[in-house]
């Protein structure tokens, strides 16, 4: 009986300690960060001297944004975040290799309900809002092509998707697991322009964050 007691008790503690860290008016600090690297290979024909040629592209990304939110009802947090963005891409063609690179800061805001087993693992939603301000600069190794620059400023909004985790008191653990997206993007420079699209995703990326919360 003792121990059925004890057991009990440590158990209520347990869940009332990772209650806190979703309920109302409790707040969370987080840094999200993402890395991406992927290689391609094709082969293309030049129809003029029926030559072929191999083209290798490997590309990099990395991402990180720190985060701020508070929770305005249990498990429903209102927050925001800033961040920064670098991709990098190298195109072997033989003919004229280029690079590519593009840099970029955002701002959100988001509004997240959150679904959780125990108070402690499972996924959490909600619409969100981006700005995103870039720069984009392609360059050739030849003077076959001209290079280009351009400034982006791109406006979206959709719905997230995350998997979360509390393994310790105060601690929690994100990873996106994909959303629907549409973005608004203007463009000036080399090729101005206005685009439009439309995104959706699952499992496709790895943005993790880490989380502290506090309060209550």
């Amino acid at each position: 009986m003792y121990k059925k007691l004890l057991l009990a008790f440590v158990s209520i503690i347990a869940i009332q300690t990772v209650k806190a860290q979703t309920e109302k008016g409790s707040q969370m600090l987080g840094l999200s960060f993402g890395v991406n690297t992927s290689s391609s290979d094709s082969r293309y024909i030049d129809y003029s001297t029926n030559a072929f040629s191999n083209v290798h592209g490997k590309q990099t990304s990395f991402s990180i944004a720190p985060t701020y939110s508070y929770f305005i009802a249990d498990k429903l947090d209102l927050g925001l975040s800033v961040g920064y963005g670098q991709s990098k891409q190298d195109y072997g063609s033989i003919y004229n290799p280029s690079n590519t690179e593009s840099n970029a800061f955002n701002a959100g805001i988001y509004l997240r309900k959150y679904f959780l087993y125990e108070n402690k693992l499972g996924i959490r939603t909600g619409p969100m809002f981006n700005y995103q301000h870039g720069k984009y600069t392609q360059e050739y190794a030849s003077n076959q092509q001209s290079n280009s620059e351009s400034i982006t400023n791109t406006y979206s909004g959709g719905l997230g998707l995350d998997f979360v985790y509390f393994p310790v008191k105060r601690l929690g653990l994100t990873a996106a697991l994909g959303g629907i997206t549409y973005a608004h993007q203007e463009v000036k420079g080399t090729t101005p322009g206005t685009y439009n699209s439309f995104d959706a995703s699952f499992a496709n990326r790895f943005i993790f964050s880490i989380n502290y919360a506090f309060g209550n």
